[in-house]
């Protein structure tokens, strides 16, 4: 089986009561102060996430984990998220008005491509309890897209026009999957390139990720054999950390509730993580010889 509907334009669909209701037209998201939901606009159903077969919670819109959008103020939903974050980036005593935040800021690079940084974090006063960085470049990837994307739309179709339509029905597991693969790929570029602009801006500063447990494992197994260094309580400058579900009190309507995974956080250096993303080719002899075609179509064969 593949993957359910989890949230529906902000509402879990694993509690019965009341029933979700069909979106039309255009609203605003439900994870930011005014912005407009950019599934809505873009005339997509406005899923934000998704539930694999075990459970676990896939992120499908980009707004979902902690929306960016600049010049509107924070929500309680970011505040709340942010704060976590930073309390296992700075330490567990920092205060709102400590953690300071910029939003969609644009860093330089060489042959002029445009980066933003989803936000740039540091502390107003004082300093870390750890001994990372005091300010950094702070990225979110929930999760990513799904494969046979139209069946989860088949499926919101069928509810959408059925006049008994429940939450249940909401929730059909249908034929769709995950694709960490692809996810990983568009978040090694950013890895790369805005962890380099960290490094190079000043000595101190570091960069930090924060994914869905799904992606977070995958990019572990990934780098199993890295032998990555624990740098928790010495000078780290990379910090990746897991976002799960919390499921600490009983499911009740409204959005999922989500938090940092204590058990999911690795603090290292940047450059050993960014050799280990380098080191998984292996030597590949066989594909460099043996059999090739010239230009007119001739088999040849080069030792």
């Amino acid at each position: 089986m593949g993957v359910s509907v989890a949230e529906y334009y902000g509402q879990r669909t694993d509690v019965d009561v009341p029933t979700i209701q069909p979106i039309a037209g255009v609203g605003i998201c439900p994870f930011s102060s005014g912005n407009t939901c950019k599934k809505l606009k873009s005339g997509n159903p406005p899923v934000c996430s998704v539930r694999k077969p075990d459970g676990t919670m896939w992120i499908v819109c980009s707004d979902r984990l902690c929306n960016t959008k600049k010049d509107l103020p924070l929500c309680q939903h970011q505040q709340e998220i942010l704060l976590d974050i930073a309390r296992h980036l700075f330490g567990p005593g920092v205060t709102p008005d400590q953690v300071c935040v910029k939003r969609e800021e644009r860093l330089n690079v060489v042959e002029g491509t445009k980066y933003n940084a989803d936000y740039i974090i540091s502390l107003d006063s004082g300093r870390s309890d750890y001994s990372g960085p005091d300010r950094m470049v702070l990225e979110m990837q929930g999760g990513g897209e799904t494969s046979n994307t139209g069946r989860i739309t088949d499926l919101l179709r069928i509810w959408e026009t059925n006049p008994n339509r429940t939450n249940a029905l909401l929730r059909t597991e249908t034929e769709a999957s995950t694709l960490e693969t692809n996810a990983w790929r568009r978040q090694q570029e950013q890895f790369i390139v805005k962890g380099n602009i960290a490094m190079k801006t000043w000595k101190g500063y570091g960069i930090a990720f924060c994914v869905g447990t799904v992606l977070y494992d995958y990019l572990m197994n990934k780098l199993a054999s890295a032998n990555l260094p624990d740098l928790k309580n010495y000078n780290w400058t990379l910090a990746i950390i897991a976002i799960k579900e919390d499921n600490s009190t009983p499911a009740v309507a409204g959005p999922i509730p989500i938090m940092v995974d204590e058990n999911r956080m690795l603090f290292t250096n940047y450059q050993t993580f960014v050799q280990a993303l380098i080191n998984q080719g292996e030597p590949s002899l066989n594909a460099f010889r043996g059999e090739f075609i010239n230009l007119n179509n001739q088999q040849v064969i080069i030792p």
